[in-house]
């Protein structure tokens, strides 16, 4: 029940010849009082002074809601504020009820920013809840298997049958009302239980009103085809020494793609597949937008629509343009719009950065650019077949996240202005998780026979922790 304010940050940097993605915590200070937006803003303010490092600053990534459950605080509001965003709910509200506009521009006039951006777990995070609250199916099973799991950490004698039965390496975890994932990573866990061998335990244990009817047993199937996907984008960003920013366009719109194909295939859950687009288009409105899949809305800044997402995804290898033909689904005229634009949009980039350097004739520049992206579209797709679910690691020939780092170190001498851009690009994270880890650091070093450690001794031990080589 402490608060503490935690800054990490991100860049890439230069190597002799490579380049490596690095990450620093730069405070993790106790916080007391009341988490204001002004507040929050003056101590970290303080904490860029003391590094100097203000004007340097690019993006500033940061989460949409928080936990104090977990004693850590996130700055600032997202890009977009969202009065009526029901998913906030889960979290301390107290944190949050000052987010006026008013102090949303206190906040921006004092950063003075090029942009906020939203973390993109966390976002896809509300795009799932706000599916489950919609689907009331759902319900009944869920409810069985969330008192299974209960069932199974409280009573022995249930445990030791269920042991019996089917080893003591498997498990039900308890889902956390705050992550999507965990429920996901629940209904897994019971569906590699033998279904029948299930009921009879339950039946022998005398709780035979936990058993799964056929009927929810498939839809808990369902279920699992449906959000798999979900965890599988939320994996791919939250690296923290690998490139994140570039899967987001290619995340989202793979996603919606796997919603619009399941429609016609679903059985039980089909409430859940149009709540989860819905939502998905809503909270990644910008990305739909600049791919001319939406329209802009007057006066509104949609969500995710800095073009920082779209660079990244061209400027990673693994990605390219590759997401263009399968995922943006409009005509192809639009689809090479797209491609074209976005291809300027870098290009512009590379021009502004350009350095005082001895200048080659405009056919050897055009060539230059050209032979990027064209070297991009040599490479060969592979084919991501029909099944439904998202596989992201079709775009992938090398590790995930680390594709985009070699590509560059390879060409930072042949294409210096592009490899200029896509170093500050390419260096963004996806989202707020690296902060999170410092909070399980903080968690792991503050135990209970440690309570009477002050709070300047553990800011010292996790900043030790976290930045250690």
């Amino acid at each position: 029940m402490r608060g503490f304010l935690g800054v990490t940050v991100h860049w890439i940097e230069k190597e002799a010849e490579r380049i490596q993605l690095k990450t620093n915590l730069l405070a993790c200070n106790r916080f007391k009082g009341s988490h204001t937006a002004e507040r929050i803003c003056d101590q970290f303010e303080s904490i860029c002074d003391e590094y100097n490092i203000k004007d340097k600053l690019d993006y500033i990534i940061s989460d949409n809601a928080a936990n104090m459950r977990k004693a850590f605080t996130v700055c600032f509001p997202s890009e977009q504020e969202d009065d009526d965003d029901e998913g906030d709910h889960l979290d301390d509200p107290e944190l949050w009820c000052d987010l006026t506009l008013e102090d949303q521009q206190t906040v921006d006039a004092a950063m003075a920013k090029k942009q906020r951006l939203q973390c993109f777990a966390h976002t896809l995070q509300l795009v799932v809840g706000d599916g489950l609250k919609e689907t009331k199916v759902a319900c009944p099973s869920l409810s069985k298997l969330s008192k299974l799991s209960s069932l199974l950490h409280t009573s022995t004698t249930f445990k030791d049958v269920f042991d019996s039965e089917f080893g003591e390496q498997k498990g039900i975890p308890a889902a956390v009302n705050t992550r999507w994932n965990s429920t996901l990573r629940q209904v897994k866990a019971v569906l590699q239980c033998d279904h029948l061998k299930l009921c009879a335990v339950l039946e022998k244990a005398a709780h035979k009103e936990l058993s799964f009817t056929p009927r929810e047993w498939n839809l808990l199937k369902e279920l699992v085809d449906i959000l798999k996907p979900f965890g599988e984008a939320t994996d791919l960003t939250q690296g923290e020494k690998i490139v994140t920013i570039s899967a987001v366009v290619p995340s989202i719109l793979a996603l919606n793609h796997h919603l619009e194909k399941l429609k016609p295939q679903v059985r039980f859950l089909s409430g859940l597949v149009g709540s989860l687009q819905v939502s998905l288009k809503k909270r990644f409105l910008g990305i739909f937008i600049n791919v001319k899949m939406a329209r802009t809305q007057n006066g509104i800044t949609a969500p995710f629509s800095d073009p920082v997402y779209l660079k990244a995804a061209v400027l990673d290898p693994a990605f390219s343009l590759f997401w263009v033909e399968p995922h943006v689904l409009v005509n192809r005229d639009i689809k090479a719009e797209v491609a074209q634009q976005v291809k300027e949009l870098i290009l512009q980039d590379a021009a502004e950065t350009e350095q005082p350097v001895p200048l080659v004739d405009e056919e050897e520049q055009e060539d230059l650019g050209e032979g990027l992206f064209a070297a991009y579209h040599k490479r060969q797709k592979k084919d991501v077949g029909t099944t439904p679910a998202l596989q992201l690691s079709h775009y992938l020939d090398i590790a995930e996240g680390q594709a985009a780092l070699l590509f560059w170190a390879l060409n930072m001498k042949t294409l210096p202005s592009l490899f200029r851009v896509a170093i500050r690009v390419l260096a963004v994270p996806a989202s707020s998780a690296p902060v999170e880890r410092v909070f399980s650091h903080g968690g792991l070093i503050l135990r209970p026979h440690r309570a009477q450690m002050t709070d300047r001794l553990l800011a010292n031990l996790i900043f030790c922790k976290c930045n250690a080589a």
